[in-house]
């Protein structure tokens, strides 16, 4: 194995793409778009039993991305978690924002969410799940 020593931007990760598997595409579907509002920049679907979206976080450019997938039985990749809720928090999702307050207001009309809650560390957290029991966190940080 070769020792690589070069810091070249061209050898740097450039972005984020978490992959969220769903047991109910349409659903998940306008969670993250109507509820989130995250903009859709990309649809597939191979007519093989897989299908989904990708999600771009912030404004033109970001480099913060969800595919939200859904994989039938008769898919080759097919797990049957797929077709599950999420049993447990062992992992969830953290969106930082610079106004708790706002997506309370929004979410108060749209989803069950909880908070906004004070952490002992300062920041304020709001708690969600998405529609296969995924904990979604929207927090703000602390003022300095």
């Amino acid at each position: 194995m070769s020792n690589i020593e070069d810091n070249s931007p061209l050898n740097s990760l450039l972005s984020l793409k978490t992959v969220i598997r769903t047991k109910d595409f349409e659903a998940s579907k306008r969670f993250y778009t109507q509820v989130l509002n995250l903009k859709i920049i990309e649809e597939y679907d191979d007519g093989n039993g897989s299908k989904g979206l990708i999600v771009r976080f912030g404004p033109e450019g970001g480099n913060a991305f969800f595919e939200i997938s859904e994989i039938t039985d008769d898919h080759n990749y097919y797990q049957e978690a797929f077709s599950k809720n999420v049993e447990n928090d062992k992992t969830d999702i953290q969106l930082r924002t610079n106004n708790v307050d706002y997506w309370a207001a929004l979410l108060k009309e749209k989803w069950n969410a909880r908070g906004p809650i004070l952490r002992p560390w300062g920041s304020y957290y709001l708690y969600l799940r998405d529609p296969d029991g995924l904990q979604i966190i929207i927090y703000q940080e602390k003022t300095k």
